[in-house]
């Protein structure tokens, strides 16, 4: 018996060896986007203005063409509505791609707009090349070790970014509008989880978890935008666009 008891323990240890070692080859879950300190939004610093400001493409008489709306600090704002309601117009307009038919449009801090396309990612370049023209403040050896907490290895940030899965490719782009030389403020997200897995999606959830700027995101995926903690929505409706804090 005291020969079996041993061969157990034995057994018992090596397999609590193999747990550990398996332990140490996984990848965490939770990925970090640290943003550089430029990225901040103190609580008085106004993001952007809408002063009646008509969107572009929508009839004249269209209740929710025109809007005046500002916000200030850093807000997390769910914006809703059905397809073809002028949600990615609206904003392509906060983010200076478009200008309003009439009215003003102006954004206070530096943004970076991300769409379900991610156009700002040249797939010709690596994430590595890509910031370095961007003239990111992170010396190399940083930027790779922040690379790698987002889970994209020394292979993946150095080949051509068209060879990422899709939710690498918006981790890269993420990384890109928050290490470069001017970081982002604002995030304007247009429908960034379509195409990707569940498991990307939970990833860029926790990415963003930090993020000290503000942030405007428009997606039908509701446990998604549940998950980056909105502080309010704005909701299309017939009679035009209502801003509601979230309680």
């Amino acid at each position: 018996m005291g020969q079996v008891r041993a061969g157990q323990r034995e057994h018992k240890a090596a397999l609590d060896e193999r747990v550990t070692e398996a332990a140490a080859r996984v990848e965490p879950d939770a990925p970090v986007l640290v943003a550089l300190p430029g990225a901040e939004v103190s609580a008085r610093r106004q993001v952007f203005t809408l002063e009646a400001a008509r969107l572009p493409w929508l009839a004249h008489d269209d209740p929710a063409a025109t809007l005046n709306w500002w916000c200030s600090g850093p807000v997390r704002v769910a914006l809703t509505g059905p397809n073809g309601c002028g949600k990615s117009t609206l904003l392509r307009l906060l983010a200076g791609q478009l200008a309003p038919k009439a009215g003003h449009s102006v954004t206070h801090v530096r943004s970076a707009y991300l769409d379900q396309r991610l156009a700002q990612l040249d797939p010709d370049h690596s994430i590595v090349e890509q910031l370095g023209l961007l003239d990111t403040p992170l010396a190399e050896g940083e930027l790779r070790s922040r690379l790698a907490l987002l889970q994209l290895d020394a292979a993946r940030v150095t080949q051509p970014s068209r060879h990422l899965s899709g939710g690498e490719r918006l981790k890269a782009a993420l990384a890109c509008a928050l290490w470069r030389g001017a970081p982002a403020q604002l995030l304007l997200l247009d429908e960034p989880t379509n195409h990707l897995d569940l498991e990307s999606v939970r990833a860029v959830e926790g990415a963003l978890a930090d993020f000290p700027g503000a942030l405007i995101v428009a997606s039908h995926d509701a446990d998604f935008v549940a998950a980056l903690a909105p502080t309010h929505t704005m909701q299309w409706s017939r009679e035009g666009w209502r801003y509601d804090p979230v309680v």
